[in-house]
C-alpha cells in the first residue's frame, strides 16, 4: 500500500500563510490543521478537494502520491569531493573490481603503445589504486602524478610509502587546478559521472598534456551499468524493469549537470576539444561470483557495501530516498517500488542459507584520444 504524506505544510509555508489563516479558509480549527501536518489525524476526504484547489494542486499532489509542480530539487552534490571523505572503503571495494590486470597491460602495450617511460597524470586518484597498478604495468622510469582533496591525496601518500615508485600528489579541486602542460598521460577513471560540468575537467585534462599526449577517461553508461546485474533465481526482467531511472538521470543533468551518459558521449567530446587519434574500449572486467567460489563471501559482502546494500532500510531512511526521488520528478508509488527492489536485492544477499550466484558487469568505457 502506498504511504500518504500530506504536502499542507509545505504548502501552506510557500503561500505565506499560518495555521489559523488555512483553518479559517476550511471551516476548521488551527488544533486540527496542526494535526494533520504532524501526521495524527487526516483530513475528511470530503476536504481534499478543496484543499487542493485552494493551493492550486492536484488531490495526488497534495496526498504526496505525486511531487509538487515547484518541489525543491535535492542535491547529491557529488561534485564536492569532501562529501567523499571517510568513504575509501567503499570506494577501494568499488574499484578492486575494475580492471583485469593483463587487459590494462595490453592497452598500454598493444593499444597505447607506450614503450618508454611516460610521465602520467591522474584526476580525482582517491586513494591511488589505479596509479599503483600503472606503475607496476609502464616502462620503468614512468612517474605518476595524483590529484584529489587533502583527504585522499595523504591516503595515497601512505599507500606510496611502501613502494619505490616515484610519484607525488597534489592536494587541489580540479575546477581550480592549473598544471604545466609536461604530462604525457593524463587519466580519469570513474570520476566524470559524477562531475557538475564534466567539459571543464576534460579541457583542463587536454591542457595538462603534451602535444601527441595521450588523454585517457574511463567511465560508465548508466543504463548499461544499470542493466548489468543477474541474481541467479531472480527475475531479469524484474531486476532491469522494477524502476526507470530516466527521469532521475534527466534532472540531475538539468538540475546539476551530472551526465548519466557521459561514457557515451566522451569521445564526441574530444572530437570538440580537437584530439585526433580517438578510439573507444569496453572494459573486460566482469564480477561474478557463484557459492562454489572460495571467495564468494568477501564478493558478496563487497557487492553489499558498494550498492549501499548495508544500510538500513528503516521507515525515516525510506522517507528521505522518496523524498529524494520525488525532487526529481518521481511520484511515490515509483519510488516505493525502487526500494522495494533495493530490500529484496539486499534480502537475497543476507540470505546465508541460500547462497545465490550472481554477476555484475560494470561496463566501463575507456575513451581515449590525443592532443
Amino acid at each position: 500500500m502506498t504511504t500518504v504524506k500530506l504536502k499542507i505544510a509545505e504548502l501552506r509555508k510557500n503561500k505565506g500563510i499560518g495555521q489559523q489563516e488555512l483553518a479559517e479558509v476550511l471551516g476548521v480549527s488551527f488544533q486540527s490543521v496542526s494535526k494533520w501536518e504532524t501526521g495524527v489525524t487526516m483530513p475528511d476526504i470530503t476536504l481534499l478537494p478543496s484543499i487542493a484547489e485552494y493551493f492550486d494542486v492536484s488531490v495526488d499532489e497534495l496526498l504526496g502520491i505525486k511531487p509538487l509542480r515547484y518541489q525543491t530539487y535535492i542535491p547529491k552534490d557529488t561534485d564536492n569531493r569532501d562529501n567523499w571523505n571517510g568513504k575509501t572503503d567503499k570506494l577501494y571495494k568499488n574499484r578492486k573490481y575494475f580492471w583485469n590486470d593483463e587487459y590494462l597491460k595490453h592497452l598500454i602495450e598493444n593499444v597505447w603503445h607506450v614503450n618508454s617511460p611516460i610521465n602520467a597524470i591522474e584526476y580525482r586518484c582517491g586513494e591511488g589504486q589505479l596509479g599503483l597498478k600503472l606503475l607496476e604495468l609502464l616502462p620503468k622510469g614512468s612517474t605518476y602524478t595524483g590529484v584529489d582533496n587533502e583527504y585522499f591525496t595523504n591516503k595515497a601518500k601512505v599507500n606510496f610509502d611502501k613502494t619505490n615508485f616515484d610519484a607525488k600528489f597534489i592536494a587541489s579541486d580540479i575546477y581550480s587546478l592549473e598544471t604545466q602542460n609536461s604530462y604525457d598521460m593524463v587519466i580519469c577513471q570513474a570520476g566524470l559521472r559524477h562531475m557538475n560540468k564534466p567539459m571543464e575537467v576534460l579541457k583542463k585534462m587536454v591542457a595538462s598534456v603534451k602535444k601527441d599526449g595521450l588523454v585517457v577517461c574511463v567511465d560508465v553508461n548508466r543504463e548499461f551499468e544499470n542493466d548489468g546485474l543477474y541474481i541467479d533465481e531472480v527475475n531479469y526482467d524484474y531486476l532491469c524493469t522494477a524502476f526507470d531511472f530516466h527521469d532521475v538521470w534527466r534532472k540531475e543533468l538539468e538540475c546539476e549537470g551530472r551526465d548519466y551518459a557521459i561514457g557515451m558521449r566522451l569521445p564526441f567530446y574530444m572530437e570538440h576539444l580537437g584530439l585526433h587519434d580517438i578510439d573507444i574500449r569496453m572494459n573486460d572486467k566482469v564480477m561474478y561470483a557463484n557459492h562454489n567460489m572460495s571467495d564468494y563471501n568477501e564478493k558478496a559482502q563487497d557487492f553489499i557495501e558498494i550498492n549501499g546494500l548495508d544500510k538500513s532500510f528503516n521507515v525515516s531512511n525510506q522517507e528521505n530516498t522518496v523524498e529524494l526521488l520525488m525532487s526529481r520528478g518521481i511520484g511515490r508509488v515509483e519510488a516505493e517500488a525502487y526500494i522495494t527492489l533495493q530490500s529484496r536485492i539486499a534480502d537475497y544477499f543476507r540470505d546465508k542459507q541460500k547462497r545465490r550466484s550472481f554477476l555484475k558487469v560494470q561496463g566501463l568505457l575507456i575513451t581515449y584520444g590525443r592532443k
